[in-house]
């Protein structure tokens, strides 16, 4: 900014100092008298918009007086001289910060008095190329012989608001000088040598024919053909194929879609006529691509090289384009979405565990096993307080029955001494002595003694085995089992109760049957939830698996595809994260066929308008590729599209007021929905809802198959334990069938 400033301090310093002090050298040089009269006539009848730009060199430098500047009044003016060794093609920091500056504050008018020819038309090559004059503007311009070769008359179909001033020579003229004013004949065409066209004569400070300077070139065509490059693309162009039988049979292509309605509409207004056509490599190349070495291809080369006037292809309104065409006011905004696959989601045999969530049936299976372990330990209490409560101590018995066995002990330890003093008075022999002892080692299970060490005195110490087995404590018998009394019971009365199954009975003990109220009111209440959600699952429609979001596409590893390497620097120097990734991943994709078929097997995803992706699902013939091609809801930009005019048009401001007006009046909306209205109908429609099939009770068929399966693994297991482990103990007796028996030898 600071280097504009002094340009333009410097710039009006030579103004300033060139009217004041070379306003006698004008008076002195008669050869520029006349020429600069003439500038000041003309620079009073050009309308300067925001103000005036004078673009000299040092010849025609003297030619700013003071006249000139009263005749400008108090409109701002910018002056920049040329150097004479100034290369105007690549002009040095101060030009070039100049003309920025005259640009960015739109100056109306240039008067470009430059003396060299060559130095002249690189400066308006430069200025065309680089967009930094405004070739809209009203110009003033010496005539020069080397600005109107062929290779420069593209500037002139660009360039047409100009007055060309011309010295002419005439014979006793007074030392007067003559001048032809001219201009460029647009709209017609230039073909091969430029011929101007005559406005008017000066001499002596008068016109000949006061005719306007400066007229709307654009405002009439005149029924001019202009060159229109199309491409195929929905919903702008729609190509058919007609076959017409008059005479020869040939084939003629007709273009029609909503960019064709609209620039008819346009040339009606600016009264020209259309020439549609494609370029040759239209089908690959497609809108093409602009190469440094001048090598373009496509659309896009057509329109950078200046062979079409306009371009009907669906154009992004993006700063891409605008460096290689300028583009009308967008007619209409799209919305840019993806094409992803659409995965239809067969749950049907998780219907069962569907209605409640994954933490849900945690809390069912936790209220399961803790309400049985409470009915088994309040099962439990109870039989506690019943039996061990009520009743006397074992202890106490046991304590009780020890005395009437202490008594009976007495007496029958004496008749045991006199048996034996009987048997040893009446000398009994020592073979019946022997037996008896041995009978009696046997009872009280001591070793054998030998005959020859006889102990009689041990014989005291003998003592009657009683022959029957000795008591038990006494306990009162047992109640009938409740149906809680055991752990397993618990579990799967609870778990019946759960599915709204009766008890066999109802348990014994207010304790039991209270908590079996309160659990049936839980049960209810969880069995009607789940029987709703339920319902509510088996008459909703296919739930879908689709990528609605960016964020979604961004983390899922599907690749991406678009047309163009701008669509991949779009999402690449996009800000947020999500389109960061999806560019990392896009790729060029050429053919919109053969991506659709690669989205049909759900590994891809393609970049395109909303409408173009709906007509490319329409044309997929197989049902199953339409069920599985799903437009993203959520769009990656909504994109302002426009109609591309050649680079520098003279025809843009027109174009904008007519676009604009038919956008007001609707009938861009109109020309839309009748060129999509083949397929818009083509929407994703969801499956009917409330409707029962056998596919939706899978989760029965696969619960029931579940059971079978785990019961029949339960009972191999059981039978695999029975024949290898029980059978093969050695104390099963296969005679006691569920029993086994296991000796207990103590030695």
């Amino acid at each position: 900014m600071e280097v504009v400033k002094i340009c333009l301090v410097f710039a009006l310093a030579i103004a300033i100092a060139s009217a004041a002090l070379n306003h006698t050298l004008f008076e002195d040089e008669n050869d520029l008298v006349d020429f600069g009269r003439l500038i000041v006539d003309l620079v009073g009848k050009t309308k300067p918009g925001h103000c005036y730009a004078f673009v000299t060199d040092p010849i025609y430098r003297v030619t700013l007086t003071d006249t000139l500047f009263k005749e400008i009044g108090g409109h701002p003016r910018f002056v920049v001289e040329i150097p004479e060794d100034e290369d105007t093609l690549r002009p040095g920091k101060q030009v070039r910060c100049m003309l920025e500056e005259i640009r960015k504050i739109g100056c109306g008018a240039y008067v470009v008095l430059i003396a060299n020819g060559i130095q002249m038309e690189r400066f308006l090559r430069y200025g065309d190329k680089t967009r930094i004059l405004d070739t809209r503007a009203k110009f003033i311009i010496l005539y020069d012989y080397r600005l109107f070769v062929p290779e420069l008359h593209y500037l002139w179909k660009r360039i047409v608001n100009v007055v060309f001033v011309r010295t002419l020579t005439v014979e006793n003229s007074h030392k007067r000088s003559h001048f032809e004013l001219s201009t460029v004949p647009f709209p017609l065409p230039l073909k091969g040598v430029f011929v101007s066209k005559r406005l008017d004569f000066w001499h002596n400070g008068k016109f000949r024919y006061g005719r306007k300077l400066f007229s709307d070139k654009t405002a009439s065509l005149d029924g001019q053909t202009m060159r229109v490059v199309v491409l195929e693309h929905t919903p702008a162009i729609f190509r058919t194929t007609l076959n017409e039988t008059s005479g020869e049979r040939r084939q003629r292509i007709k273009y029609s879609g909503l960019e064709v309605e609209l620039l008819k509409a346009v040339a009606q207004a600016m009264r020209f006529e259309m020439s549609l056509y494609e370029t040759e490599d239209a089908g690959t190349e497609k809108w093409g691509t602009i190469m440094e070495d001048d090598n373009s291809t496509g659309l896009l080369g057509d329109m950078n090289e200046g062979r079409a006037d306009f371009a009907l292809a669906d154009l992004h309104y993006t700063l891409y384009h605008l460096q290689i065409m300028d583009l009308s006011i967008p007619y209409n905004t799209e919305c840019l979405t993806f094409l992803t696959p659409e995965a239809l989601t067969d749950n049907s045999w998780t219907t069962l565990i569907l209605p409640f969530t994954g933490g849900m049936w945690a809390g069912v299976l936790v209220s399961l096993f803790s309400i049985g372990t409470v009915f088994y330990a309040l099962s439990r209490l109870m039989m506690y307080i019943r039996h061990e409560k009520i009743y006397r101590r074992d202890l106490e018995l046991v304590a009780k029955r020890k005395k009437v066995k202490s008594a009976k002990r007495v007496r029958f330890g004496n008749l045991k001494f006199l048996a034996v003093k009987i048997m040893i008075t009446n000398k009994m022999k020592t073979s019946k002595i022997s037996k008896l002892r041995t009978r009696i080692n046997h009872v009280i299970k001591r070793k054998p003694v030998e005959k020859d060490t006889l102990d009689l005195s041990k014989l005291k110490m003998l003592k009657m085995v009683p022959f029957k087995r000795q008591a038990l404590p006494w306990r009162d018998p047992l109640p009938p089992r409740d149906i809680f009394d055991t752990f397993s019971g618990c579990i799967i009365y609870t778990y019946s109760m759960l599915l709204l199954v009766s008890l066999p009975r109802l348990p014994k003990g207010w304790p039991l049957r209270l908590l079996t109220g309160w659990y049936w009111i839980y049960c209810i209440l969880l069995v009607v939830a789940y029987r709703a959600s339920l319902t509510a699952i088996l008459s909703k429609p296919v739930a879908r698996l689709t990528i609605d979001k960016l964020k979604d596409l961004a983390e899922s590893p599907i690749r991406c595809g678009a047309w163009g390497e701008q669509n991949r620097l779009f999402f690449q120097t996009a800000q947020d994260k999500p389109s960061m990734i999806i560019g990392g991943k896009l790729e060029h994709t050429p053919d919109p066929d053969a991506a659709v078929e690669r989205v049909v097997r759900g590994n891809f995803a393609y970049y395109d308008n909303v409408y173009s992706l709906k007509h490319l699902r329409s044309t997929r013939k197989s049902e199953k590729a339409r069920q599985t091609l799903h437009i993203m809801e959520e769009c990656a930009v909504h994109m302002p599209i426009s109609i591309g005019l050649e680079k520098n048009s003279p025809l843009k401001p027109k174009v904008d007021k007519y676009v604009r007006a038919l956008v007001e009046t609707g009938l861009t909306k109109k020309w839309l929905a009748d060129a999509i209205e083949a397929f818009q109908s083509n929407v994703e429609l969801p499956p009917q809802e409330a409707t029962m099939d056998l596919q939706k009770l899978t989760a029965a068929f696969i619960g029931l198959a579940l059971g079978y399966g785990i019961s029949l693994l339960a009972f191999g297991v059981e039978k695999l334990y029975w024949k290898c482990v029980i059978e093969r103990d050695p104390a099963y007796d296969k005679y006691l069938t569920g029993t086994c028996h296991r000796r207990v030898i103590r030695r």
